[in-house]
């Protein structure tokens, strides 16, 4: 009987055993399928960024071409405008280049040819390019190439000096690129940098040029841009040529090209981080380019359009599995090339494996700490609750403190409106008293003018003139204020000479100087400025008007001006009353109150400063007022400089022209 139970025993035991064994199976096997659904979620998100990055590096890769495409689009363009503005060779101007060129061969010697090897004053050799032309016996050699006639000639040398200047400011756009080259029909090309024309090594070779006869219409009809791969035989290229066509007056005349080195190509590319990984800019058939692997000796492949079904390139993310390579493919919009990233098979398992880890383990260790905690969460529950009473306390003492604040706003929106009201009832009240007075003064000249003397009809006009003005000054920074704050003055800035306008200003006030006998001298320099020319003589006409009204009899005014960076303070300076810190607070802040009469009793209304400040803003400007009492003032304003003043007078003189 005891053996029998026995046996039951052992069976019933072996039974939970079996069942055990199974349940741990069980879990272990639904752990492994949470594992690996996790794993692969983690490889997908890996693809997903991997792909992305990619994408980012090749709209990098795309702007540099994109934005050498431009440049060579723009000087096309320059090029064709010259022959837009000058169709008839009788037509085309002469310049310092030109001569310079044309009598490096004054006498037109076949065997002789033509170069800008010294560059004529004010040009130096690292400022800008050179232009060297073969000679005559040398293009009756080549069948590519033809040269025209003298006048046609001088006229396409003129159009080729004109680029010189454009294509230094290309290469500063363009660090990265080697060099630029115009290469004629003509036997002509226009370098840049700067070379001597016995170092210009391409010349002789301007009709077979492989840039140059790509770009040709037989090899390129739709006239668009060809990029050209050059380098060693037998090895990645070096060098990435754009050339663009360049079609005058209905023939093709040659090409436009930028020598793109392949190291800087594959800098903007730049490096991965993944071990055994490569990223690689391969052309149509898949050849590579240039590219990148995590180390510096490992070589690259010199195809990769094996690792693709039938040797096609597929744009877009390819993958296969755990087990297979990861590859994106990326074609470029400005270039027949594609941006190629292989991860190699497994490269992503081992992190992914890792991280996994590390998350199992670091949950096991927050379950341990949550246990530990939880009896001292328990103990500060109270603690908990005291703190939210005490913050609910705080938050309603934060909302009286906005509300009263609230109301304090309400409070200084409603005086900033009684004054507004006051300020134009103020002005009414200023313009409403000299019109008056003018109704009177002509009312009196109509029913007395054939009994008066013409001496107090003169003084009856000059009375007349004076009210006349006043008003329409009055009338003129009413206006301009009113449409600073309505936006309907329209921001037009442009390219002048503060000197200009500063003379502009000084006449404007040189009537109420004289009747003063006030002298304004002008110390503004010859600098130029991108501003509204509008804006910026209402502004200094404020100021000076400001001068001479708070100086004394005699007294003296100085404009002056001084670089800050990018920016040109402009400073009207006067020896008269000045002002006190409150009064100079005031000022600043301007409106009616802010108006004082002058040394001789002028009025004002307080709008001057008030304009002054609201248009020196429109250009992004800053007005500084700084006075002392009995030693007079100075008002300050900044404008933008502009950069290339000697440029701007060309361009201007041009567009006079």
């Amino acid at each position: 009987m005891a053996l029998k139970r026995w046996r039951t025993v052992v069976a019933e035991a072996a039974h939970a055993d079996r069942v055990l064994v199974l349940a741990l199976l069980a879990g272990v096997a639904l752990g492994c399928v949470l594992l690996w659904s996790h794993a692969s979620e983690r490889i997908r998100a890996f693809e997903t960024a991997m792909a992305g990055s990619v994408r980012a590096r090749s709209a990098a890769l795309d702007m540099q071409m994109r934005v050498a495409i431009g440049h060579l689009e723009a000087l096309r363009q320059r090029a064709e405008f010259f022959y837009a503005e000058f169709p008839a060779p009788d037509d085309v101007p002469n310049s310092n280049l030109l001569t310079a060129f044309l009598a490096s061969n004054p006498k037109g010697i076949q065997q002789q040819g033509y170069s800008l090897d010294r560059l004529p004053p004010p040009y130096l050799v690292d400022q800008i390019g050179n232009v060297v032309a073969l000679p005559l016996d040398a293009i009756g050699q080549d069948p590519k190439l033809s040269r025209p006639d003298p006048a046609g000639w001088r006229q396409e040398v003129a159009m080729a000096v004109q680029l010189l200047p454009l294509m230094a400011v290309t290469q500063k756009v363009l660090p990265e690129a080697r060099g630029l080259v115009y290469a004629s029909l003509s036997g002509m090309m226009v370098v840049h940098p700067w070379v001597e024309s016995r170092q210009a090594d391409l010349l002789p070779q301007v009709g077979s040029l492989p840039a140059f006869v790509n770009a040709a219409p037989t090899a390129n009809p739709q006239g668009t841009s060809v990029w050209t791969l050059s380098g060693p035989s037998g090895d990645l290229p070096d060098s990435a040529v754009l050339a663009l066509p360049l079609t005058l007056q209905g023939r093709y005349a040659g090409a436009l090209a930028v020598d793109m080195p392949i190291v800087g190509l594959r800098e903007v590319l730049g490096a991965v981080t993944r071990v055994d990984s490569l990223l690689l800019l391969v052309d149509e058939q898949g050849s590579v380019i240039t590219g990148s692997g995590r180390r510096p000796d490992q070589p690259l492949p010199r195809d990769v359009s094996h690792l693709f079904k039938e040797g096609q390139l597929v744009d877009g993310t390819l993958s296969h599995g755990i087990f297979d390579n990861h590859v994106v493919i990326v074609p470029l919009k400005h270039a027949p090339w594609r941006v190629v990233y292989i991860a190699p098979a497994g490269a992503s398992l081992l992190p992914i494996l890792t991280d996994m880890l590390i998350s199992v383990a670091g949950f096991l260790a927050a379950l341990l700490v949550v246990v530990f905690v939880a009896r001292r969460l328990m103990l500060r529950a109270l603690a908990v609750r005291d703190k939210a009473a005490m913050a609910e306390r705080e938050a309603r003492d934060a909302a009286e403190r906005a509300l009263t604040d609230l109301r304090a706003a309400h409070d200084e929106l409603d005086f900033l409106n009684r004054e507004k009201t006051r300020f134009f009832s103020l002005i009414s009240h200023d313009l409403r008293g000299p019109f008056n007075s003018m109704l009177g003064m002509t009312q009196e000249l109509s029913d007395h003018a054939p009994k008066m003397k013409p001496e107090e009809v003169a003084d009856f006009a000059r009375s007349v003139h004076e009210m006349a003005r006043k008003v329409f000054e009055l009338l003129e920074n009413l206006l301009q204020w009113s449409r600073v704050q309505m936006s309907g003055t329209p921001f037009a800035p442009t390219v002048f000479p503060m000197r200009e306008v500063v003379g502009d200003a000084i006449r404007d006030v040189a009537s109420a100087a004289q009747g003063k006998e006030i002298t304004i001298l002008d110390a503004a320099g010859d600098r130029w400025v991108l501003a509204d020319r509008t804006m910026i003589l209402a502004v200094l006409r404020n100021l000076l008007m400001n001068a001479v009204k708070f100086s004394h009899q005699g007294g003296v005014v100085h404009v002056t001006s001084r670089a800050l960076g990018d920016r040109l303070e402009v400073a009207v300076t006067d020896k008269g009353v000045g002002m006190e810190p409150a009064q100079l607070a005031l000022a600043l802040r301007g409106g009616p109150k802010a108006s004082r009469p002058g040394t001789q009793g002028e009025t004002g209304t307080g709008l001057g400063l008030t304009l002054v400040r609201d248009l020196v803003l429109r250009h992004g400007g800053e007005l500084k007022l700084e006075s002392m009492p009995g030693r007079g003032t100075i008002a300050s304003f900044t404008v933008p400089l502009s950069h290339d003043p000697a440029e701007t007078r060309r361009l201007l003189s041009r567009a006079a022209d």
